[in-house]
């Protein structure tokens, strides 16, 4: 039945791309941007000597685990701990040489594994008040803790135990030195990218300074205004490519010079968390469409295709920027977001509502961004921002089916929880 609904889908999408494929085709932007564009690729590539090294050293077994990781989670057992563990690995594979780091960590998971109940390392710390129990790296404690304080907004409760882990981040004299440390990274010399690191900051103090409902969850007395102000200033002031509009990490090349790059996913964070509200945003909209054959973190692809997370930014983005469209550019977004939705429901689900997880570490993951762009292309609702009240017959019986499947997850993991809220919210 779905199958079917799903093809009916996919042809009215295939008919509204036969006459957008034109469209698609354009010219991109400036050539300043095209150049940029190209020039920044290297940077993150996974060809780079170093990255290449890490990942035959260390991607084998990483795949194994998370396979692993994924068939105790179908059975039902809570490896929150593995999760976390494998993450922070991962990172020091793909952004550091740090090899002794990386193996420590992988002894640790495997260890880790023999346990069949984590569900202790999703809970807050009393150490330090974070939700990050099996991170050793700061910043990945702070970002494992947003996702749980949000849902403690959501339901209007506070954390149990003082957010020591805001601590290093208490002053916008601290959040600005914390965030110009991340801003250039030397990875011939230094030996990492920073640029995970600053896109995991720019998540979690986003989301508690920017956001309005995370404010009660903040201890008493924490400067929440100050320290917003003092963000903004360094996004727009310091931070943000006055030539396109979006931010990202900024490298040191071979000759002492530095390179700014336009990064989908912090560019996402930082205009979402702000509702919009941000400079140069028709550059943003130009840059968005010059990134589209791009390789993430500077582009739409991601090993070349594209998943539900990396498409809900550009929808996102696309949503953001479509009151500074053209009407050209606006042809182009309706028949890209009918591209998206027309792979994620044939490509990245099965036909009973189950998200793939092979893109994502956890399961829950792969449920909520691809919940996440279904409903912020307007799938479930009868009102898009791109389309006037499109309707999609068959998108009640899809929502049934992946609500009967996030059932079955834990609720515990808040992105089980977030996606189930998306799922449940259809205005």
């Amino acid at each position: 039945m779905l199958s079917k609904l799903i093809r009916s889908g996919l042809l009215l999408s295939a008919a509204a791309l036969v006459a957008a494929f034109a469209v698609i085709a354009a010219p991109m932007g400036s050539a300043q941007a095209q150049v940029q564009f190209g020039y920044i690729q290297d940077f993150e590539a996974p060809e780079r000597p170093h990255k290449k090294k890490m990942n035959e050293l260390f991607r084998p077994i990483l795949n194994d685990y998370r396979e692993e990781i994924h068939r105790r989670q179908e059975q039902g057992d809570n490896v929150t701990c593995s999760v976390q563990i494998f993450r922070e690995a991962h990172w020091l594979v793909n952004y550091t040489t740090f090899k002794d780091r990386v193996e420590a960590r992988v002894a640790d998971l495997k260890k880790s594994l023999e346990e069949k109940d984590q569900a202790w390392a999703g809970e807050q710390v009393e150490s330090d008040g974070s939700w990050g129990a099996c991170y050793k790296a700061w910043f990945m404690r702070l970002d494992a803790s947003v996702d749980p304080l949000k849902e403690l907004a959501v339901k209007g409760e506070r954390p149990r135990y003082p957010l020591k882990v805001l601590d290093p981040v208490s002053t916008p004299e601290q959040l600005t030195e914390v965030f110009e440390g991340l801003l250039v990274s030397r990875m011939e010399t230094d030996g990492i990218s920073r640029r995970k690191e600053m896109n995991k900051m720019v998540t979690a103090m986003g989301q508690l300074l920017l956001l309005p409902y995370t404010r009660s969850i903040l201890d008493p007395g924490y400067p929440a205004d100050a320290l917003a102000q003092a963000l903004i200033r360094f996004m727009d002031e310091t931070w943000q490519n006055p030539e396109t509009g979006y931010w990202g990490e900024w490298y040191e090349d071979e000759k002492g010079e530095i390179v700014k790059t336009d990064d989908l996913s912090i560019t996402f964070h930082i205009v979402s968390y702000r509702n919009g509200k941000v400079p140069r945003l028709r550059q943003i909209v130009d840059t968005t469409f010059n990134l589209r054959e791009g390789k993430y973190p500077f582009g739409w692809l991601d090993r070349g295709t594209r998943n539900n997370h990396h498409m809900y930014d550009v929808a996102a983005l696309l949503r953001f920027g479509w009151p500074q469209m053209t009407d050209i550019q606006r042809a182009r977004a309706r028949a890209e977001i009918y591209i998206m939705l027309a792979r994620s429901l044939r490509l990245t689900m099965d036909g009973q509502g189950r998200f793939y997880p092979d893109a994502y570490d956890n399961i829950g993951d792969a449920y909520y961004f691809g919940v996440s762009l279904l409903d912020e292309i307007g799938y479930f609702s009868d009102s898009q921002f791109w389309s006037n009240n499109r309707r999609f017959p068959e998108a009640e019986e899809v929502r049934r089916l992946i609500a009967k499947n996030l059932e079955a997850l834990d609720r515990s993991d808040p992105m089980v929880a977030a996606a189930i809220r998306k799922l449940e919210n259809r205005d």
